[in-house]
């Protein structure tokens, strides 16, 4: 009797052991581990109340104890394994509060902070204002209370609220990025647009180049300058937009920070059209000049325009002005261009 329960007792440690061997990995949280040693527990009490005065018991102590390790493990590696482990889809840069979340993972919310990277097959919630920059080139600025699932490196869909994706030519050239809603199918082509779902209605505003709408209907192509709303029927209208001014400005207010250190200052005013949707009006003498300008400091954490009324004060050989949707550059000494 006395061999049989030291036997017992040796195989209960050598498993709760290997209990703990094999769940010692920092991807799981502490809630989770206490639920798995609770279930565990909770077994070895129900066996170990039992009598044991058989060996064929204290292998049926050891078979249990085994097989709860076992599904333990399969739980642990089917987590590292699973969406979080897929490919990287692009890295957090930016978020404001409350935060980028995924949500109800090991029953809580995973907060996402910047530096975090993304990968296929999570569910997004952008709790507050938030910038990635993606894998392939570009970026994704989303707008707080929206949602987005990540399907593929470059292929996400957009569950509701508004984004921006912002894709410079010549990013994503293997294949094109792609924001997948009810109302289709948005693909890049050297692109910057917004995508909003509201009230069952889906809103395309293109800025820059164009972007081809794969609907049930058939393909369309969609030109910058162009918005398009789909209703919940599928039916769709067309109309004109500004790429400058107010309808915009949310997404300037998210642009990545820009760096300047010992970069020409023509490469800022082209950064500066793009980023507001201007076109950027400059004689060839002024680029010329502007080319040869080379910049000094940082305009971190600076407002688009901010950044621009820094960048020029720090020269006196050229000045600019902003009428609607351009920005006009000109040497100081052209009487014709008045400063701003």
């Amino acid at each position: 009797m006395s061999d049989s329960t030291n036997t017992d007792f040796e195989s209960d440690g050598d498993a709760e052991r290997a209990l703990r061997d094999g769940l010692k990995a920092s991807a799981l949280s502490a809630a989770a581990m206490q639920r798995i040693r609770q279930a565990t527990e909770q077994e070895w009490r129900t066996a170990v109340r039992a009598p044991a005065t058989r060996r064929p018991h204290a292998f049926s102590i050891a078979a249990s104890a085994a097989g709860i390790l076992a599904v333990s493990l399969w739980a642990f590696f089917a987590l590292q394994t699973g969406p979080a482990a897929g490919e990287v889809f692009g890295r957090v840069v930016a978020v404001e509060h409350p935060g980028l979340v995924e949500p109800k993972r090991f029953g809580r919310d995973v907060q996402l902070a910047a530096g975090t990277s993304l990968r296929v097959g999570q569910k997004l919630e952008a709790r507050g204002d938030t910038v990635v920059n993606l894998e392939a080139g570009g970026n994704l600025r989303i707008a707080r209370t929206s949602a987005i699932e990540v399907h593929a490196p470059d292929v996400i869909a957009l569950t509701q609220g508004e984004l921006y994706v912002d894709i410079p030519p010549g990013a994503h050239s293997a294949s094109a990025f792609r924001v997948q809603t009810s109302a289709g199918e948005f693909r890049h082509v050297g692109t910057q647009f917004a995508l909003m779902i509201s009230e069952g209605q889906t809103r395309l505003r293109v800025r820059e180049g164009q972007v081809v709408w794969r609907a049930a209907s058939g393909d369309s192509t969609v030109a910058a300058g162009t918005e398009v709303t789909i209703g919940p029927d599928g039916k769709a209208t067309r109309r004109p937009v500004s790429t400058a001014g107010r309808d915009w400005t949310w997404t300037e207010a998210m642009a990545p920070d820009v760096v300047i250190e010992n970069r020409p200052l023509i490469e800022f005013l082209q950064w500066f059209a793009r980023e507001t949707g201007r076109t950027l009006d400059i004689d060839e003498r002024s680029r010329e000049q502007a080319a040869t300008i080379l910049m000094h400091g940082s305009v971190k954490g600076l407002t688009v325009p901010e950044a621009l009324s820094a960048v020029m004060s720090t020269t006196s050989s050229l000045r600019y002005e902003l009428p609607e949707g351009v920005i006009r550059v000109s040497s100081a000494g052209d009487p014709k261009l008045p400063r701003p």
